[in-house]
């Protein structure tokens, strides 16, 4: 596990300050917030989804039975460590044809997915196919696309109070 924490350290190193600052005006910029990766990935991207809700965000999961269309204008966050799911690159497409944003996290600036988007944050991290990594199968990435969209809502700069205020109070 320290391995991990010491790993993160450096991936964050390499991910430059305007990389945030850069998710927080695409975010301030669209009403309506859409949000899909698979596996593992996903989970963190709901936790985003979770937290933006709390900022007062129209945000949707992919997948969810109560997610509307995407339609023009509106932001697609996808997150792939490879940048080729599959389930990903189908989601970007459909997101394309319909004039919405694509925003992706991703390990690999020259996959299908960075190409496809219009805006990317690559966090160089090891992905669940890499030789060379003694973290299981893409858990950096994972815990990366974490920590990254945290630091994203604590840099939207929120009252903390109405955050609260806002939390789920069904549980």
């Amino acid at each position: 596990m320290i391995y991990d924490f010491d790993a993160l350290k450096v991936i964050f190193e390499q991910i430059p300050a305007s990389c945030v600052e850069k998710t927080v005006q695409t975010v301030n910029g669209h009403e309506r917030i859409f949000l899909y990766g698979a596996g593992r990935s996903g989970l963190m991207l709901r936790a985003f989804a979770m937290r933006l809700s709390q900022t007062g965000r129209t945000v949707y999961v992919v997948g969810e039975t109560v997610t509307p269309a995407i339609k023009e204008n509106d932001l697609l966050i996808l997150a792939s460590a490879s940048g080729k799911t599959p389930s990903v690159l189908r989601c970007a497409q459909t997101a394309k044809e319909v004039g919405a944003t694509i925003y992706a996290l991703t390990a690999s600036s020259d996959s299908e997915l960075a190409a496809r988007s219009d805006a990317v944050v690559v966090l160089p991290s090891p992905t669940k196919d890499s030789a060379s990594t003694t973290s299981i199968m893409g858990t950096l990435f994972e815990q990366s696309v974490l920590l990254f969209c945290d630091a994203t809502v604590e840099a939207l700069g929120e009252d903390a109070e109405q955050m609260r205020a806002r939390h789920a109070n069904l549980e």
